[in-house]
């Protein structure tokens, strides 16, 4: 009985989250001097929308400008006119957003980055692995692997790359270890329940290419996520780095904290970086 009303509950939510935010595509927040800036890309979370619409975020694209970084948060579903969930979500239509938003006279297209957050991150890495005019990448709270669509009460592809999707790991959104996440605020075990139980082809066919990646790697995961487990993975993602003899510079700060302990010193750090290694060209 508990069971059943867990997963109505569930499948609620999840209907609840098929419709619409009535939130802009795009925020963004370029330097206006008459020179060209690099651009720095954010990307949501598995909440979806465009957490940058809110006034109350604003101070944070505000920092960007101040490191010399042009910035624009795009909604990759669940805004006005993008998919309503994450499911089978087109690369190859979100890199044409940001390019579009790089032809602007005010930005260096020759200098973009990515700044994902979670299933943000994801999104980053594959972005940054698969189109070479992505110049850098910052995961925060990444994965080495493509998940699932998370919000999908069947199991379903998150990603299409040429209009066919990515291979997967999947942590099932009515399996028991994800539905008891609903009480104890934890989903850790779901994640690497899925990971212990993937073979080794379907890990290597759904790992994330960041070989390939055409710039410096920034990293930042969480010793205590209770989300996913992003310091396993960061860590998946460094030693594998490591092996495939990657020319570019890998940082990775790990946090003591959980999925929300993201704070001003490491948003610090990571501004800087940006400047140092992006603001006087690519």
């Amino acid at each position: 009985m508990l069971k059943r009303k867990i997963i109505i509950l569930v499948l609620l939510s999840v209907l609840g989250a098929c419709s619409k935010k009535d939130v802009p595509d795009t925020v963004k927040q370029f330097i206006d001097d008459g020179e060209k800036h690099p651009l720095v890309i954010i990307l949501n979370g598995s909440s979806g929308g465009n957490l940058f619409a809110s006034p109350q975020y604003r101070s944070i694209l505000t920092q960007f400008n101040e490191h010399g970084l042009s910035v624009a948060s795009i909604g990759y579903f669940g805004t006005k006119n993008t998919p309503s969930r994450p499911v089978k979500l087109s690369l190859d239509d979100i890199y044409d957003r940001i390019m579009v938003l790089a032809e602007d006279e005010k930005i260096n297209r020759q200098c973009i980055a990515l700044f994902g957050f979670s299933k943000g991150a994801e999104l980053a890495l594959l972005l940054g692995s698969h189109f070479d005019n992505i110049k850098q990448t910052v995961a925060i709270y990444p994965s080495h692997v493509s998940w699932n669509a998370l919000r999908s009460p069947t199991s379903q592809p998150a990603w299409l790359l040429d209009g066919k999707p990515l291979d997967y790991i999947d942590a099932p959104l009515l399996s028991w270890n994800m539905l008891s996440g609903l009480f104890t605020k934890n989903y850790v075990e779901a994640f690497d329940s899925a990971l212990s139980k993937a073979s080794t082809a379907q890990i290597d066919n759904s790992r994330i290419p960041v070989e390939n990646l055409q710039g410096p790697l920034f990293l930042v995961s969480a010793k205590s996520d209770e989300i996913w487990p992003s310091n396993r993975m960061a860590l998946e993602i460094v030693e594998y780095l490591n092996e495939k003899g990657f020319s570019y510079s890998v940082e990775h700060i790990e946090l003591e904290g959980g999925h929300f302990s993201y704070d001003r010193a490491t948003e610090q750090k990571i501004l800087m970086h940006l400047q140092n290694t992006m603001a006087d060209g690519c």
